[in-house]
């Protein structure tokens, strides 16, 4: 457990500074705020405190290779020019009046043995302050060695970053042309949305909608995004007595190893849902159009019968992390004793597997929507259906232990979304901006929507 620092006092106001000051000494010191982090990989998050009114869980930079990271308060909020607390650290020099207390996150690392020269990484605490000192509080990070910028000491503003209740989500819904209702046809479970060459690409489920059995996955390309262009079939469902005989349902891509990973949710009977065997499988191609060739090792991801967790798995999302391929599906399991719905996570060497299970899965319960996406160097979650009244955006640094960062008003249900960093492993991921879910309207079947995702604050 990562331990917590809790400073409780009373409440204060937000102060709002934006610019940034990088002085002195060769470029020695760069102050860091929202608007540059990306710039220097260090990223920042506040997330609200389940129960406790006007406190909040600071989540420093996990960045590999510091030397140490210091919380540092004030009495009042600092000026930009006056953010170097590198002479108050590491020397003798504690002629400062306003600085109020200096606490270490993560203290000086150890050395590996086969390398002296670097540091050994270690996960910072995280903090849990009152909102009244976060508008007066710093981080500073201290590296043993010059980075990319040539800078050796990081100040983090947390005034300049916004707080929980200051965010705001809004979703806008319109037409995604040619995928639109149509009588006698659903199509429905849209996979994540990829762009492959000057086209985006999307896999979806298409049959007539009484008949479960009687579909196929399809997919579709896009120039803008708005209008699609149905390309036809890419996969069908297995031959008989397969796993996936039954029916082939829930797609969605991964891009990895100059090939194309096609994840399916596959049956081997024509029932619905919870009383059938019904598992994850993979297709492989080439290319984005395929043709697709199942993999022999399938199913790769199935029911445990002698876990309480994972009676069954279902849907999927993928993300490259850490040089690994993390599995994000949707998972049944006992809680505390009757079933419930919820996000699980397992993680392969290899894109094609085989996918080891997260042994404390699910990662997060009372979910029903799997719609996860790299932010920074952590993974960010829409969360909607389950048994929470309440959707909320959902913040895990590990991409493991997730935590609330906020409410929503709403969560496109069934729903993929237009990912750029999702399998870059690049720690530089943004907030989704747009994606397609399966749209309802009365008197017709299912059919595939676009978003778009308004947010502020952010």
């Amino acid at each position: 457990m990562k331990r917590l620092i809790t400073m409780l006092v009373a409440t204060g106001m937000m102060a709002c500074l934006t610019t940034r000051d990088a002085h002195a000494q060769g470029s020695m010191f760069v102050r860091i705020t929202p608007e540059i982090q990306e710039e220097y990989n260090v990223y920042v998050q506040i997330l609200p405190v389940e129960g406790q009114k006007d406190k909040y869980k600071i989540m420093p930079p996990r960045i590999s290779d510091v030397l140490s990271i210091y919380l540092i308060t004030c009495r009042e909020p600092v000026p930009p020019k006056k953010q170097n607390f590198r002479a108050y650290i590491w020397s003798d020099q504690r002629d400062r009046t306003d600085v109020m207390s200096v606490a270490p996150l993560l203290p000086p690392g150890r050395y590996r043995a086969a390398d002296p020269n670097r540091i050994l990484p270690a996960e910072p605490a995280d903090i849990i302050l009152d909102k009244f000192f976060v508008a007066r509080s710093y981080l500073y990070i201290d590296f043993p060695h010059p980075v990319d910028d040539g800078g050796y000491y990081y100040c983090i503003d947390l005034a300049t970053y916004p707080l929980p209740e200051d965010r705001k989500m809004g979703i806008r819904y319109s037409p995604a042309e040619g995928l639109g209702p149509e009588a006698g046809m659903a199509r429905q479970d849209p996979s994540d949305v990829i762009k492959a060459r000057v086209q985006y690409y999307l896999w979806y489920v298409k049959g007539k909608p009484a008949n479960r059995s009687d579909v196929a996955i399809w997919y579709a390309t896009s120039a803008d995004g708005h209008t699609w262009v149905e390309k036809g079939e890419a996969l069908s469902p297995g031959s008989r007595g397969s796993w996936d005989a039954g029916g082939v349902f829930a797609p969605n891509i991964l891009v990895a190893e100059h090939k194309f990973w096609l994840f399916y949710t596959g049956v081997p009977e024509s029932v619905g849902g919870r009383t059938t065997k019904i598992a994850i499988g993979i297709a492989v191609a080439d290319g984005p159009d395929g043709p697709w060739q199942r993999l022999s090792t399938n199913p790769v991801v199935q029911r445990d019968g002698k876990r309480t967790v994972d009676p069954r798995v279902d849907d999927s999302s993928l993300i490259v992390r850490d040089a690994k391929y993390w599995l994000y599906y949707r998972s049944d399991f006992r809680w505390p004793a009757d079933t419930m719905t919820g996000i699980s996570v397992a993680v392969a060497e290899k894109p094609q597997g085989p996918y080891k299970m997260y042994v404390a899965n699910p990662a997060i319960k009372s979910a029903d929507t799997v719609l996860p996406w790299p932010l920074g160097t952590g993974v960010a979650a829409m969360i909607g259906g389950g048994s929470e009244e309440i959707p909320t955006l959902q913040y895990a640094p590990d991409g493991l232990m997730f935590s609330k960062m906020q409410d929503l008003d709403a969560v496109p249900g069934d729903s993929g979304a237009y990912r750029p960093e999702a399998f870059t492993d690049s720690g530089k991921g943004r907030m989704i901006e747009w994606g397609v879910h399966t749209g309802h309207k009365e008197g017709f079947p299912p059919f595939i929507e676009r978003f778009d995702c308004q947010w502020q604050g952010f």
